[in-house]
């Protein structure tokens, strides 16, 4: 490598920033020229070999002259050299590595890079980073935007773009913006940093569309030498150039084919109509004991998160409610298909079908976009096995048996080959159309005035492939990329077929002597199409018409937890959740199966590279339910081999199998966290923690809070490790709006010989902000990530009780506290349960509430039934502590009572005020926490 004198560094810079300065311009002027305007990256500088290690050797010369302003004046190869530091970046920390490489480089100049990139971006259209990244890391977002693709980021790309390739359109591949949003969608299921990337959707849409031009074509989004560079390190890895490869040629095909000219013939008018959508649930009945039973299946709804992003975080962490449903649909459930809904009442049509708990924008577009057939009629197309499949077209076909439910307020209509049959639900009512081989006038005549209507002369239907939907009369699916290929049989002799797709006519010749005519439909983009057809005579006269409702299913990537109806199935709630998730007891996972089944769990966790750091296999029983699953995770967070690496791994692959059965599997990261603690042990048992650091704003702190004191909280040095006590203790690091908290881990041989600390609790007075300040500890507490160490949360129980104890004797006076104090030393609660029921209170009104909650405890041993049985109780207290138009009033005092960290999740004015009722009538928060405690009691866990 040549070194540049430092007397001729800002020299060779002016030069530099010259000739790239004219190259930027120019590719600024190109590509203002698109249809849309796109971005110019600077890792498109076009430099040759010589040029570019010229430009590293005189940016490191300046910088380790201290950067003055004579060097910073030509400021472009900066921003080159930065991006071309961005485009080698791991995902790590980026400021090191970046000091490691150009030695002299301060903190203190990161604004420089800033500024820099602003400037191209104002003078030569440069690219912009957008999205939560940007936000977060406001100064490494831009040489990473504008590295293109960084390297590790690259082998999912292609992976993405093959798991698209059949869902690739014309219309896709010429708007780039419609094809990163397209692509965006289905990032879901890839690592966390790389759907970090996919959130700035311009930016992949055009890096995607740049990669599938081809391997010897130009693309207009980026240079030539640019794409070369990013194709060459795509195909370093074979697996990644196969996949890129396969999805070049399917964007190939795509440019290549499509339906056929649309032709000038005139003949039908376009009709509207209401077309299902891919995200519509399916309806179809089952016969069992006696009845026929309404189920729906709901399909996977994460195509809905394309119009807004935010949409997939509901889906995938709110639960869902059907109308007519007979229970909630599962936390995540929505983001897989298969999920089937039985119904206690028939669904009001009227009404949405599916609705998200406190959703803030998915419900209006689920209100839309997933929707039930309108009534009040609805046909059901008998197969076999007992089951009858929704038509939603409502098209009978004479010789066929159907089953037609209607309103109970309905009539059905009056044929002779119609009759009642049992349906198992409330507000409907079913009927058999036993449809004869020949329909009279009338019948016909008193089927349309009831909605339906009869195809006999003509029948359109899927051919070749199985469709993956075929509802046997006139809706139909594929998944893109599959051939849509259409058979049209007719008893009349045609001569041309003349098809209207979405209202575009084609003509196409009947084979002679044929009575079937099959042709295919290429490059339907993915949602909904209207295909209607007449057949012509010799005469050009019409025949008979007939139609078909096609749907282009999204290739929705195959979840790792399989499909329902595969032997063995696994569920997350919420979806996807990350590692800490799913060992911190914040997720629960549910595994269906055979019943009384052996299976094997294995678990492995992987370091940053995805190298295997340990794989723990056991035995389990299927089905699992979350609270089996609950002791399996207790059960393997105190095993040695997992918390030996724990800590260290960056991700986990958790598989249920059983040979001849199935499996199941499911990834989980600790995902991309811009601050996270990392503990490390010594030989003598102590530990240490280290701060992992990846923002750019130098302004983080560094809290420590012990568990002798959880409420006060100690500084350290940023710079350095942070030394641990024995007990641990909590570590929280903040930088702006980003946070990292997590308990620490403890010394279990100094424990056994000091005994574990006592959390002490100190007054904060009798007022909404003292208690306040109880409900902040408790809520950083219990949202503490858990290091691989069971003392430590034996710690984190403990603080929690104390804050929660401490806040119900601050507020509820002396003769509560004396039995809050009777309770912490005991070793049965239950054996206070009177003492409990006598300290709510003294007045007749007071005994009476105490009583009947007495008398109640052993039925609420589930949350769900003691949320419900104590308001019903509390509701006359209430109201005469004057609390009205709170109908979560009784929900926030069980939960003050018990978890006080939660009551964040109401509104700061309903908090408010319920905390100042609470203060003003303590025998509330008295009566929530003897439910809570005698509850618990009865359950046999006086802690929980």
């Amino acid at each position: 490598m040549s070194v540049v004198p430092y007397s001729d560094a800002a020299e060779v810079l002016k030069y530099l920033h010259s000739k790239l300065g004219a190259h930027f311009h120019q590719l600024h002027e190109q590509r203002k020229q698109l249809d849309r305007a796109s971005p110019v990256f600077a890792l498109e500088h076009d430099l040759g070999q010589s040029d570019i290690e010229l430009l590293f050797d005189s940016v490191r010369a300046a910088v380790a002259r201290g950067l003055g302003i004579r060097y910073r004046a030509s400021w472009l190869p900066y921003v080159v050299y930065a991006a071309e530091s961005g485009y080698n970046y791991t995902g790590g920390e980026y400021w090191p590595t970046f000091e490691r490489a150009t030695p002299g480089w301060h903190s203190d100049h990161r604004d420089y890079i800033k500024r820099w990139y602003q400037k191209f971006a104002d003078e030569y259209g440069g690219a912009v980073p957008t999205g939560a990244f940007a936000t977060n890391f406001t100064i490494i977002a831009w040489p990473l935007t504008n590295a293109v693709l960084p390297k590790y980021l690259q082998r999912q790309l292609a992976e993405l773009l093959y798991d698209f390739r059949g869902g690739l359109s014309s219309t896709l591949l010429d708007d780039p913006d419609e094809l990163g949003t397209s692509l965006a969608v289905r990032a879901h299921s890839y690592s966390d940093r790389f759907q970090i990337f996919c959130q700035n959707t311009a930016l992949l849409g055009q890096v995607a569309a740049a990669l599938l031009s081809g391997e010897n074509e130009e693309s207009p989004y980026l240079v030539k030498s640019t794409l070369q560079r990013l194709l060459e390190g795509l195909s370093r890895e074979r697996q990644s150039r196969q996949w890129l490869i396969s999805a070049q040629h399917a964007a190939s095909r795509i440019r290549a084919v499509g339906f056929g000219p649309r032709t000038s013939v005139t003949g039908i008018p376009k009709r509207e109509r209401h077309l299902p959508t891919a995200t519509d649930p399916k309806f179809f009945l089952r016969f069992f004991e006696g009845a026929w039973n309404p189920f729906a299946s709901l399909p996977d709804l994460t195509p809905l998160s394309k119009s807004d992003p935010r949409v997939y975080n509901e889906l995938k962490s709110l639960r869902g409610k059907v109308t007519g449903g007979s229970r909630p649909v599962p936390i995540g459930a929505l983001v897989f298909g298969g999920q089937e809904i039985t119904f206690s009442s028939w669904p009001d049509a009227s009404k949405p079908f599916v609705q998200l708990d406190r959703s803030t924008v998915a419900n209006a577009i689920l209100a839309e976009k997933c929707v039930m057939t309108s009534g009040p009629y609805w046909l059901y197309r008998r197969e076999d096995f007992g089951l009858a499949i929704e038509v939603k077209g409502r098209s009978l076909r004479p010789g066929h048996d159907y089953i037609l439910v209607c309103e109970d307020t309905q009539e059905p209509p009056t044929l002779s080959w119609i009759e009642p049959v049992p349906l198992r639900v409330s507000g409907a009512t079913a009927y058999r159309l036993n449809v004869p081989a020949q329909l009279t006038e009338t019948d016909t005549m008193a089927l349309i005035t009831y909605g339906l209507s009869v195809h006999s002369k003509i029948f359109v239907r899927p051919a070749g492939m199985v469709a993956s939907s075929w509802d046997g009369e006139g809706t139909v699916e594929w998944l893109a990329g599959e051939p849509a290929i259409i058979a049209i049989r007719s008893e009349f002799t045609a001569v041309h077929c003349l098809a209207y797709v979405n209202g575009n006519p084609h003509l196409i010749p009947w084979p002679e002597g044929q009575a079937e005519l099959i042709f295919s439909l290429d490059g339907l983009d993915i949602g909904t199409h209207d295909l209607r057809v007449t057949l012509l005579g010799v005469n050009e006269q019409p025949l008979t018409q007939g139609s078909l409702a096609i749907t282009i299913r999204d290739p929705q990537i195959r979840p790792q937890t399989a499909t329902a109806g595969e032997g063995i199935r696994m569920l997350a709630s919420p979806a996807r959740p990350a590692l800490a998730e799913i060992w911190d007891d914040r997720a629960s996972i549910t595994v269906s199966g055979p019943t009384d089944i052996d299976a094997d769990l294995l678990v492995i966790l992987r370091g940053d590279d995805g190298s295997k750091l340990v794989e723990i296999e056991q035995k389990i029983r299927l089905p699992i339910d979350h609270k089996h699953w609950a002791m399996y995770v207790k059960n393997l967070r105190n095993s040695r081999h997992f918390n030996d690496f724990y800590d260290e791994a960056e991700s986990c692959e958790i598989v249920v199998r059983r040979d001849g059965i199935g499996m199941a599997s499911l990834a989980a990261e600790r995902g991309f966290q811009p601050i996270r603690w990392r503990f490390l042990k010594k030989h003598d048992g102590s530990s240490y923690a280290r701060l992992i650091d990846r923002t750019d704003q130098g302004r983080t702190r560094i809290e420590y809070f012990k568990v002798s004191s959880p409420l006060t909280a100690s500084l350290c040095e940023v710079s350095a490790t942070v030394e641990l006590i024995s007990s641990g203790g909590l570590l929280r690091a903040k930088s702006d709006q980003l946070e990292a908290v997590s308990l620490a881990p403890t010394n279990p041989n100094d424990l056994m010989m000091t005994g574990g600390a006592r959390p002490y609790i100190p007054h904060v007075g009798k007022s909404v902000a003292g208690v306040m300040k109880l409900v902040d500890a408790h809520r950083l507490w219990a949202g503490a990530e858990l290091p691989a160490d069971p003392f430590a949360v034996y710690h984190q129980h403990s603080v929690l009780e104390a804050i929660t104890r401490a806040n119900a004797m601050e507020l509820c006076g002396r003769y509560w506290a004396a039995v809050e104090h009777q309770l912490e030393k005991a070793e049965e609660p239950a054996n206070y349960l009177e003492e409990m029921q006598g300290a709510i209170g003294v007045s007749y009104g007071q005994k009476k509430l105490a009583g009947k909650i007495a008398s109640s405890l052993y039925r609420w041993l589930e949350w769900d039934t003691l949320v419900s049985g104590f308001a019903e109780i509390i509701e006359s207290t209430l109201w005469d502590c004057g609390v009205r138009d709170q109908p979560s009033a009784a929900k926030f005092l069980l939960t003050l009572a018990s978890k006080p960290g939660e009551i964040l999740e109401w509104s700061t004015s309903s908090r408010e005020y319920l905390l100042g009722r609470v203060i003003r009538t303590p025998v509330l928060l008295r009566a929530a926490r003897f439910s809570v405690l005698g509850t618990r009691a009865l359950n046999g866990d006086g802690d929980e």
